[in-house]
């Protein structure tokens, strides 16, 4: 579909937003060439006056002062004077909690590490190549996507939005494939390789995300552990087994048994006593996820259902006994579901000190445990045993934010807005990020980040969980209620429904490919 683009007047907030980051890149050009112009002007022969030495400088530190800065230079694409053009996203709305890693576009400067970041990389790119980044937020912003796609015009040219639903309209054509985009290096570092190669069907891909937004890294699935109980209880903490490649469920076991402690001796664990383990529904495809399990596998021009085998089945079994273990494990839910807090409750009620460990996505961790008092580590899932190579972190298949674009947008213009953001982004909104996550004394240890390192590389991500073929994670959270590790019968019963479902997704995807 061709469409011609469109320029509106700009808003008066737009403009001014404009305006204030202007001044912004202005202000930063002008206090760079004051410092050089400073050491230009300086008397040689006058001793040099420094500051004392600082002794807290690491060879890692000297090390990485010494690496290539990643910038938007490093895309290779010739910068282009776009005359005011806007560049206008269709984000997936953030609540009344601004928070940063769900932003594209923030309004101002506020004194916040990654806000800031965001910010002040859209100044300079809006600078250099004379563009107004703007963002329109919605509930179901894919939905805006259709709307713009069906009526021809070019109202967005990029949605950051729920992967599921950006997979959804994909299959009617709405959304360029990112390797048709002209502009878009999808080898570059800046873009997530892992996402890439575990969802290119038929040389097809219809989402990607990377350095330009850590909004899909946040909704990855780890463990986080409380290291004031593992001292008192007299554990050593976690980390040094996963880098030796031992954190294993069998070691996941040895953390989490013994731990389960009736505080005010009313003969019922609930919610007022200590436990090892507290997790939360849908914890088994979590699980089964990290561990090699899958629901689809893709095989170049094809895929197939691969969840219906007898390894998969005892994963899966595995699974949901670990979740509904009564000697160890407390599920969230009905805490949350309780609280006018939503999960901010199950935060509360961890850094109290009433579990070792909790099974979370990563976004509590700058959300909440910033202002709670409580001195905490994170580690990636468990192997299910050594011979598994690497760890596995699920990343959210259904609302983990990526970004797509629509066929309606000009894709020279929006590639080239798209490649140097990401490029921009490596050394400055991604090392804000972990910057945000590990700020303070919660996470202050160099383990801490290494174990992001693991979790980032290794995020499994599956065509089958994305379009939840044959209801999958619904009927595991079912068994998970049920108290029930019955799977062989329940993967039986929706293998049927399941490949029907993948032949129309292959259908669709063989018709986009032959357009």
């Amino acid at each position: 579909m061709t469409a011609v683009r469109t320029t509106c007047r700009r808003h008066a907030a737009t403009a001014m937003k404009h305006q204030v980051r202007q001044i912004t890149s202005a202000l930063l050009a002008l206090l760079a060439s004051a410092s050089v112009l400073c050491a230009c002007g300086a008397d040689p022969a006058a001793p040099a006056v420094t500051d004392a030495p600082d002794t807290d400088v690491t060879a890692a530190d000297t090390a990485a002062q010494t690496e290539p800065l990643i910038d938007w230079k490093s895309a290779g694409l010739e910068q282009v004077d776009y005359n005011g053009e806007e560049f206008h996203f269709a984000v997936q709305n953030i609540t009344a909690n601004t928070y940063a890693w769900f932003m594209m576009d923030p309004d101002e400067a506020n004194g916040e590490v990654l806000n800031d970041a965001i910010f002040n990389r859209n100044a300079k790119i809006e600078e250099l190549f004379n563009i107004s980044i703007t963002s329109v937020y919605d509930d179901n912003p894919h939905n805006l996507i259709k709307k713009s796609v069906s009526a021809g015009d070019a109202a967005y040219d990029a949605t950051l939005c729920y992967l599921n639903n950006l997979y959804a309209i994909a299959r009617d054509g709405n959304l360029y494939n990112w390797y048709d985009l002209p502009n878009i290096n999808l080898e570059a570092e800046w873009w997530d390789q892992t996402f890439i190669s575990q969802l290119t069907l038929m040389g097809q891909l219809y989402g990607c995300s990377g350095d330009i937004s850590p909004a899909m890294n946040i909704r990855c699935f780890a463990m986080l552990f409380n290291k004031d109980m593992c001292n008192s209880l007299g554990i050593e903490m976690p980390y040094q087994y996963v880098l030796d490649g031992t954190w294993t469920l069998d070691r996941f076991r040895g953390y989490v048994t013994d731990i389960n402690s009736d505080l005010n001796g009313d003969g019922v664990m609930d919610y007022e006593d200590r436990w090892g383990f507290f997790s939360e529904d849908g914890n088994s495809y979590m699980y089964y996820c990290s561990n090699g399990g899958s629901v689809v596998t893709i095989d170049g021009d094809t895929a197939y259902l691969s969840f219906n085998t007898a390894p998969n089945v005892e994963l899966a079994t595995e699974a949901i006994a670990l979740t509904i273990n009564p000697e160890t494990t407390l599920r969230a839910n009905k805490m949350v579901d309780a609280s006018t807090l939503g999960w901010t409750a199950a935060s509360n009620w961890f850094a109290e000190g009433n579990a070792l460990i909790r099974s979370t996505s990563l976004e509590p961790v700058p959300r909440d445990f910033r202002s709670l008092d409580v001195n905490f580590g994170i580690v990636p899932y468990p192997k299910l045993d050594e011979s598994q190579k690497d760890y596995h972190s699920m990343g959210d298949n259904a609302s983990a934010r990526v970004i797509g674009v629509p066929v309606t947008s000009d894709a020279e213009f929006v590639s080239t807005i798209l490649e140097v953001l990401a490029a921009e982004s490596v050394n400055t909104v991604s090392t804000a990020f972990y910057d945000r996550c590990l700020d303070g004394k919660i996470m202050r240890d160099e383990e801490s980040s290494a174990m992001l390192d693991i979790i980032f590389a290794n995020k499994v991500f599956d065509l089958g969980l994305i379009y939840n073929l044959g209801s999958f994670k619904d009927k595991l959270v079912s068994q998970e209620k049920k108290g029930s590790t019955d799977v062989a019968s329940v993967f039986a019963s929706i293998e049927k429904t399941a490949q029907k479902a993948l032949d129309k997704v292959l259908e669709d995807f063989e018709a986009l490919a032959s357009n």
